[in-house]
């Protein structure tokens, strides 16, 4: 069988447009992380990959690599990549539409999907409707309400009052921390509501209490009915005030806590309400000291699978087929030892130097140098979470030898 995998940062996306570094970094490391399983679990695999990324020649394991040069490029590309292949697998944000447009080009094709149903995208992905159906179902959620930005700062002050400080200020549909500020005082409202307004590009948002805990997700595997949950794992967050940007840094695979079997017990039954969440899914939550909270249900694959892949003891490329097309759920998972990930900024290689980096298997998405700021995703594994953590600073040293 061959598997057209797409991804929308890294594969043209946004042909025409500046690449961000940041959110690059995360779409190639999963992009990669996902072909190499597809490749090892004997599938053959097709990708696209934006003009800007093809000049490095980038190490990625697919047979097929068709190279995009402009948005109009795109959808024809696109198209070839999907006739050309049985099945896809596509890496998108779910806001603004976007997965959701991909994959009915899928759909006009008839070719298999293992990825969840359209409907259920967009039905999670709208965070107001999200929280409605959790919470009739009795399942944790912060305390939160929905604004339109035409109803002006009187309903946000009773809100505020109700609330107290700090809160979470996002967009109803954006996607990881797009839009997301932490508002600890009032001054601070009208920026965090422009920056959902020029990010998100909508007209509605949360007000969102905070909550304090442990920042954490869950990685499951369903069938559109029957969901499994993998691991607990640790996110590590950069949440700012609306004068900085907030960002995702990485994370740890998996997470050892005292709400482990509760957190992965609450994001199986936030998975199943939902009909069509099909193949990998990921649930982020906090673990407060009332318990895990519920914040949002991510329809696709996300940076965590970077470091889940490095533990499983399953190829999770065959552990998606099979729940996607036979409905077959994995069993006997049992991951060994811990694997930290994080996104790293780093110097401007030369050539011979970024090249010298593909080789590193640690090394999971190299430094391509597009802007000023160039990232890179670092994977280790160790026994502990402390082996784990200290080989990423021993990777990130190798690689400022290798500028110096």
């Amino acid at each position: 069988m061959k598997v057209a995998i797409f991804e929308y940062l890294s594969g043209g996306g946004l042909s025409g447009k500046v690449l961000p570094s940041s959110i690059l970094s995360e779409g190639y490391g999963m992009l990669r992380s996902v072909l190499t399983d597809f490749k090892d679990a004997g599938y053959k695999t097709s990708t696209l990959l934006d003009s800007r990324l093809s000049m490095f020649q980038p190490p990625l394991k697919a047979d097929d690599i068709l190279s995009v040069d402009s948005l109009e490029e795109l959808k024809v590309r696109f198209m070839d990549l999907l006739e050309d292949s049985d099945a896809s697998l596509l890496i998108a944000p779910e806001s603004e539409g976007i997965l959701a447009k991909f994959l009915s080009f899928n759909r006009e094709l008839g070719i298999d999907s293992l990825n969840c149903t359209i409907d259920s995208i967009e039905t999670v992905s709208n965070k107001s409707n999200l929280y409605e159906k959790l919470e009739e179902r009795g399942l944790p959620i912060p305390e939160t309400e929905l604004v339109r930005v035409e109803e002006g700062f009187g309903k946000v002050q009773n809100i505020i009052e109700e609330m107290n400080f700090p809160l979470i200020i996002k967009p109803i549909n954006g996607t990881g921390c797009q839009g997301l500020s932490i508002v600890r005082k009032p001054s601070q409202l009208p920026l965090a509501i422009n920056r959902i307004k020029e990010e998100a590009m909508t007209g509605e948002f949360l007000i969102q209490k905070f909550v304090v805990g442990v920042h954490a997700s869950v990685s499951l595997i369903s069938n559109g009915k029957e969901a499994v949950p993998l691991t607990l794992n640790l996110q590590i967050l950069d949440l700012n005030t609306p004068d900085k940007i907030s960002s995702y840094i990485g994370g740890l695979v998996p997470l050892d806590h005292k709400l482990r079997k509760e957190a992965l017990h609450t994001a199986k039954k936030a998975v199943e309400i939902f009909r069509g969440l099909v193949g990998y899914i990921g649930v982020d939550l906090v673990l407060s000291k009332i318990g895990p909270i519920l914040i949002e249900i991510n329809p696709r694959l996300t940076v965590s699978y970077i470091g889940l892949r490095m533990v499983s003891n399953l190829n999770l490329a065959e552990a998606i087929v099979k729940a996607s097309l036979d409905g077959k759920l994995p069993e006997n998972f049992d991951p060994s030892g811990y694997s930290a990930f994080s996104k790293e900024t780093l110097p401007i290689f030369s050539n011979d130097s970024l090249k010298g980096t593909y080789s590193m298997k640690e090394v999971v998405t190299p430094p391509f140098p597009l802007n000023e700021e160039n990232y890179a995703i670092l994977a280790t594994k160790g026994d502990n979470p402390k082996k784990a953590k200290d080989g990423l600073q021993k990777v990130k040293h190798r690689l400022m030898s290798m500028v110096e």
